[in-house]
């Protein structure tokens, strides 16, 4: 079995199902292929939780990222104050010189 907390075995994609209060770790490559980080480009997740509830999650990019993916990583006592339920997600892209953003992914 691989270390998952070592980003090189980080998986692909977000995860389908999160436990509050674990570590969560993942990749994202088809986004860096057309947004590089060297070319001024960051991405950032925002969830929101389904009834429209105040809990909004913003997780920028991880330390880990390079122009051949987009590391995301949720510390466990980040996590252990997540509000259990079902939320809806987007993938943000901001342009670093202009500050313009757009959401190249969505999903709950």
């Amino acid at each position: 079995m691989a270390n998952l907390f070592d980003a090189a075995n980080a998986p692909e994609g977000e995860p389908t199902e999160i436990v509050v209060g674990d570590f969560l770790q993942w990749k994202r490559s088809d986004v860096a292929e057309d947004y590089p980080t060297g070319d001024g480009f960051t991405a950032e997740y925002v969830a929101r939780i389904t009834g429209g509830g105040v809990n909004e999650i913003k997780l920028p990019q991880a330390a880990g990222s390079t122009d051949d993916f987009y590391l995301f990583s949720v510390s466990t006592d980040t996590s252990a104050q997540y509000e259990a339920g079902l939320y809806f997600w987007q993938l943000e892209i901001t342009q670093t010189s202009s500050g313009n953003r757009i959401i190249v992914d969505s999903g709950q």
